[in-house]
């Protein structure tokens, strides 16, 4: 198979945006998109895809100066459109990416694995009564709308197969499990420790999906005289299960059955010992050593939601309603997917042209995004291949070196609201 080009793709999604039935699909109501006005249903969908982060009449006035021969298109307007957007409309764009990238293309893999991971996390919400209805507010004095947010990625892709956004209060495994739907056969899924349950083990194992999972202490008793035990590597049969596994297990249509389960220590620098449990059983196959770097390629999820919350601002709203406030999330996923395929053949690229240096050296993600919203009104409207390869080119500045085994400390602060939507910048 052949590497599959950003051109291809994002060709297909363009077919899709333009799409009569894309529209149909997308709108509230019948009557919706059906009149001639000045933010039409293309037109919209691709503005709103340009990561509107500053004062949005600004942004209307420069999307539409660079499409239009309107002068302008007043915010009002513009918010009278959106209303009749789903905010399903732009998951429906990001599976048309993710099926045709994995469509006959060559993809990193690791031993034939797909390496996927799921993380979970939260989001601060613009203060209304109707998002404080559908989302809830954290639980300390504050009283801040929250909402719980999860993700699936590809590790070694860089691809976001799916997000979801619900209320604050929800659990991690009701998000697992919608995310597993887009999972299968060659799938090897590396999760922390808040996902380690016998149950989700069985529902993985019955999707023919392979697990590596981090315990916490006092998983089963079975397991937790492990971490006490001299052995590094042990594979065990888990027998039963508890009545709560079980009542989650026919929930999922699924009757419980003994599976063999191993037990991988893992040595930190700091002399603290973690406890991983897999699928993997073959000692052969895949031996002891192999466990800790591949259980370490989790971090790259933690690094794709700094950038999610960070650089792509996925919580920085342009509304107050829950049907907005979906619309900017999963927007934003898209265009983090749309970032990471013209990445891709930039990295190839760099890697290609590559110099005798002491680093190798990567695609900068940060000023990659800011050329790609330049860019991307002429890439998405437009018919012309050149506009791509004139991005690429512009990711190929100032690449940043990759230093491996370096680590940072988390560092938490005292909650202080990020994003106001009233006084959002102009600059």
């Amino acid at each position: 198979m052949e590497h599959k080009k950003a051109e291809s793709i994002i060709k297909r999604i363009k077919k899709r945006i333009r799409s009569r039935a894309f529209m149909e699909a997308s709108r509230i109501s019948e009557k919706d998109f059906t009149r001639k006005r000045k933010l039409p249903f293309t037109t919209l969908i691709c503005f709103m895809l340009t990561s509107l982060k500053h004062t949005l009449q600004k942004e209307l006035t420069l999307f539409i100066g660079k499409i239009s021969k309107f002068s302008n298109v007043t915010k009002s307007a513009f918010c009278q459109q959106r209303v009749k957007l789903k905010p399903e409309s732009f998951i429906d764009l990001n599976d048309v990416l993710v099926n045709e990238f994995y469509s006959d293309n060559d993809i990193e893999t690791w031993e034939g694995f797909r390496l996927l991971s799921i993380d979970s996390s939260t989001l601060e919400l613009p203060s209304s009564k109707e998002t404080i209805d559908e989302f809830g507010v954290n639980t300390d004095d504050n009283m801040v709308p929250m909402a719980r947010i999860s993700t699936f990625f590809d590790l070694e892709n860089d691809i976001i197969i799916d997000g979801q956004i619900a209320p604050y209060k929800t659990d991690e495994y009701p998000f697992a499990i919608r995310h597993l739907q887009k999972a299968g056969r060659k799938d090897l899924l590396i999760l922390d420790r808040g996902y380690g349950a016998v149950w989700l083990f069985c529902y993985l194992l019955s999707l023919g999906t392979e697990f590596v999972v981090r315990l916490q202490h006092n998983f089963v008793s079975e397991i937790d005289s492990f971490w006490q035990e001299k052995h590094v590597s042990k594979v065990m049969e888990i027998s039963k299960c508890s009545e709560e596994s079980e009542a989650q297990l026919r929930k999922l249509g699924i009757k419980f059955k003994p599976f063999k389960l191993r037990l991988i220590k893992v040595f930190l620098g700091n002399g603290e010992v973690e406890v991983l449990a897999s699928s993997l059983i073959d000692e052969k196959a895949y031996p002891l050593r192999i466990f800790k770097e591949l259980y370490f390629r989790r971090w790259g999820i933690e690094t794709k939601c700094d950038h999610l919350k960070n650089k792509i601002e996925i919580g920085n709203f342009t509304g107050y309603s829950p049907q907005i406030i979906r619309q900017d999330f999963f927007a934003s996923l898209f265009i983090s997917n749309i970032q990471s395929i013209i990445t891709r053949d930039a990295q190839i690229e760099l890697e290609e042209n590559k110099n005798d240096t002491r680093y190798d050296y990567k695609i900068n993600k940060n000023l990659s995004l800011g050329f790609m919203k330049e860019k991307i009104v002429d890439i998405l409207m437009k018919d012309n291949q050149r506009d791509i390869e004139e991005l690429k080119k512009l990711f190929l500045i100032e690449p940043v070196p990759i230093r491996k085994g370096r680590s940072n400390i988390r560092k938490k602060s005292k909650w202080k609201r990020k994003y106001f939507i009233n006084k959002r910048r102009a600059l």
